[in-house]
């Protein structure tokens, strides 16, 4: 037998493993193009979902505003009109336009980043526009509560554009104001132009964005915009990356020469099956990690959209509520009837100015004090003082409070010589025990007590009668702009920041803050100073004065 027929079998076999293989591999190259297919979907399906819900919630927070109702509905007034309505939508949001629509959709205010002549006739409406009006007309509910916004995609001669409305219904238990039978609606758009097509694609790490009303052909990569009633408006299309067929091109060759080689030299055929399969996992490697940015980036950007809708939820109303107070209490004060009002009254005004005042300078110290740590900007101004010191000054600061309150206030401290920022550590103090004032009824008794600790570290506790909390609520509190439910229930006035303050401050110092407490059995919360801050205990020895600096050895 002739030497080439002796090797046909194993050329054949070779031959077979090697046509195996590559089928083996194009199967698995179009899974992972698939894959990565349907990855590339989930991005943009979210990253359209999170400005859908960014431009409802603005949208809401808007509508559902009782400044909004009297000036645009009771007592229309173009010019805030134009400056709340208008210029927050186009020049705040980066939008293209909002309006303000009542029954048949009568305009009664309209802006437009391009001019007129876009949704400036109710009657030329698209059916998208007007179904999603409808939709937030139906999602208005009882008075008090709190409405909905609806949300979809139309088509003009203007191009595509995203849409959110939302009903525009009184703060509190007020009636609805409406027109012949109908609620209004605040509508904004914002157009899919070039601009905006290149942001989206480079927030979603996309080469590019197109919109098209047909599927494009031979590409998959699209995902379909729907009106608010479901039905399909247009299609986002993208060039797909084909992370697998592209790592099949590339293998073509080295395939190729691999079955020549092996054709001939059937000894090689292990090692270079082994080094295709090494290629093949590296490649499929860097796609999992792709897709590990991939899902990494999208999570990173929902918690920045949650977190930027939270602060803005909150601090809108936080800021507005006092605000409003100083401005309404000193338009009185300019009133001529002022002049005849008991000198009683005037002061009354002042003061509920100056309470305003106060809580609105307090909020802004909290956030900046708290912007700063967050920045790594806040720099500690260790002195070595003693810890009676700060507590007597941090109980001045709440005294008022607690005699208001008809609290009683017990300092029971193991005094002792700190090297820490007493600027810092008395916000601390004054934080805690103010926070446990304020649970806490009238009658009961708040407590500010000190002990060593073995190892020579020292607890700091501040302990009341209150109403105490769970662990939800614990958790919640700890929280930035985090607030119990028992805080709402009470209506006690405040952001959420201040637990958070105190504890990012006890750990800039090393130490620790734990809150223990039980519903219905208050709440004590202790302060862990570690042992090298704590410089020695104080019996009767005569110390240095308290804003003697520590010179390090």
């Amino acid at each position: 037998m002739s030497w080439p027929r002796q090797l046909l079998p194993v050329f054949m076999l070779a031959l077979g493993f090697l046509i195996l293989a590559a089928a083996l591999i194009y199967d698995t190259a179009q899974k992972q193009y698939e894959l990565a297919l349907e990855s590339e979907r989930r991005i943009a399906e979210k990253g359209i979902s999170l400005r859908q819900e960014s431009m409802a919630n603005h949208t809401l927070a808007t509508a559902h505003d009782n400044d909004s109702i009297e000036n645009l509905l009771v007592d229309h007034d173009p010019q805030w009109a134009e400056e709340n309505i208008g210029s927050w939508a186009i020049e705040g949001l980066q939008l293209d336009g909002a309006l303000v629509v009542w029954s048949e959709n009568r305009l009664v205010h309209h802006a437009n980043r391009h001019g007129s002549g876009h949704l400036d006739d109710p009657s030329a409406f698209p059916d998208e526009v007007t179904g999603v009006i409808e939709a937030a007309r139906q999602n208005t509910g009882a008075p008090g509560e709190r409405p909905q916004a609806a949300t979809g995609f139309f088509r003009d001669d203007k191009g595509l554009h995203m849409a959110a409305a939302a009903p525009l219904v009184w703060e509190d238990t007020r009636d609805h104001v409406v027109e012949e039978g109908s609620h209004a609606v605040l509508v904004v758009f914002l157009t899919f132009d070039e601009s905006f097509l290149e942001e989206l694609a480079s927030g979603l790490g996309f080469e590019a964005l197109q919109i098209a009303t047909e599927q494009p052909s031979g590409s998959a990569a699209h995902l379909p915009l729907n009106s608010h009633a479901g039905e399909p408006v247009a299609l986002l299309s993208w060039p797909s990356t084909g992370p697998g067929l592209g790592m099949l091109r590339e293998m073509a060759l080295p395939l190729a020469v691999a079955v020549l080689i092996k054709l001939v030299l059937s000894i090689f055929f292990v090692r270079h099956a082994y080094k295709r399969a090494r290629l093949f996992q590296h490649y499929h490697s860097l796609l999992e990690q792709r897709t590990q940015e991939l899902q990494a980036s999208k999570e990173e950007a929902e918690a920045l959209s949650r977190s930027k809708s939270r602060f803005l939820a909150t601090m809108s109303h936080e800021l507005r509520t006092p605000l409003n107070a100083i401005l309404g209490f000193s338009e009185l004060l300019q009133k001529d009837y002022v002049k005849s009002l008991p000198i009683q009254r005037i002061q009354e005004y002042a003061r509920d100015i100056h309470s305003s005042g106060s809580y609105l300078l307090s909020l802004i110290n909290d956030i900046l004090d708290l912007s700063k740590i967050e920045a790594g900007r806040y720099d500690l101004d260790e002195r070595r003082v003693r810890l009676s010191s700060l507590t007597d000054e941090s109980m001045a600061l709440v005294r008022n409070m607690a005699d208001g309150k008809q609290i009683a206030l017990h300092e029971q401290i193991e005094d002792a010589e700190l090297n820490v920022d007493p600027r810092a550590f008395k916000q601390i103090l004054a934080n805690l025990v103010s926070n446990a004032l304020k649970y806490s009824e009238s009658g009961t008794n708040v407590w500010l007590e000190s002990s060593q600790q073995a190892g020579g570290g020292l607890e700091i506790r501040v302990r009341d009668e209150g109403s105490g909390m769970s662990d939800e609520d614990i958790a919640k509190a700890l929280e930035a702009f985090g607030r119990s439910d028992d805080a709402h229930k009470k209506g006690v006035q405040g952001t959420g920041l201040g637990l958070t303050i105190c504890q990012s401050l006890v750990q800039m110092h090393g130490g620790t803050l734990d809150i223990r407490s039980v519903p219905g059995q208050g709440t004590t919360v202790a302060l862990h100073v570690p042992a090298e801050r704590v410089l020695s205990a104080l019996c009767n020895a005569e110390t240095p004065p308290d804003s003697e600096k520590i010179t390090p050895a």
